[in-house]
């Protein structure tokens, strides 16, 4: 399965989702437990040892996983956590949903209900 199983043509894939700063929709993942990043197959993602740095010293973790949709199987998963439970802090969210907009990575996050 496919992205092109959703009506999407190969020059909307190729598009993507649009490139940006990431601050167009940031303040929708503050309060999230979990930010998972979906990185395109077959690449290499530029500047991921300044980011893994930046986490840690946020005392985040960022860790590879098989978790992801079945429409995004084909792609590595990222997945963001600050100590378990507690909610990733803002500068992490910010940098880390940046980070995934300038390289048009797509991502999700998991925002606990009640808090």
């Amino acid at each position: 399965m496919s992205l092109s199983n959703f009506g999407m043509n190969r020059r909307q894939l190729r598009q993507g989702g649009g490139r940006g700063t990431g601050s167009d929709h940031v303040e929708e993942l503050m309060g999230a437990t979990e930010l998972y990043i979906y990185q395109t197959p077959n690449t290499r993602p530029k500047g991921y040892t300044g980011l893994k740095t930046f986490l840690e010293a946020q005392e985040c973790e960022i860790i590879f996983t098989a978790d992801a949709p079945p429409e995004l199987s084909r792609y590595e998963t990222m997945r963001i956590t600050h100590k378990g439970t507690e909610p990733i802090p803002v500068v992490v969210i910010k940098r880390a949903h940046s980070w995934a907009h300038q390289r048009n990575y797509l991502h999700s996050f998991f925002k606990p209900l009640y808090r």
